[in-house]
């Protein structure tokens, strides 16, 4: 049996999301996605931001939820039977898993 468990806020740290940017289409089209939505970079302030700017929580709570959600999709293996998430994490849980 497979689990997986997703962050809340208070997980975030500069340069997040970067690699998964640089090496996995999807989530690049996830993040690149989410800016748009946003009507801001959230991936300049995750890949280049600093930890206090990281804290504001329109930035913590949409930077930890697209990050989450496009390292799991991104996954070749992700097939959980179960996922949770604390707090935040419960709706990039449901997201990631199709619910």
């Amino acid at each position: 049996m497979t689990a997986y468990i997703f962050p809340g806020q208070g997980a975030q740290f500069p340069g997040m999301g970067k690699d998964l940017y640089d090496s996995k289409p999807l989530a690049k089209k996830l993040m690149d996605r989410a800016d748009e939505i946003l009507g801001f970079s959230i991936t300049k302030i995750m890949f280049e931001g600093s930890a206090d700017q990281l804290k504001e929580t329109k930035v913590t709570q949409p930077a930890i939820f697209i990050h989450s959600v496009a390292a799991a999709l991104s996954a070749p293996d992700f097939t959980p039977d179960m996922v949770a998430g604390h707090s935040l994490g419960e709706f990039s849980a449901l997201v990631a898993n199709g619910a």
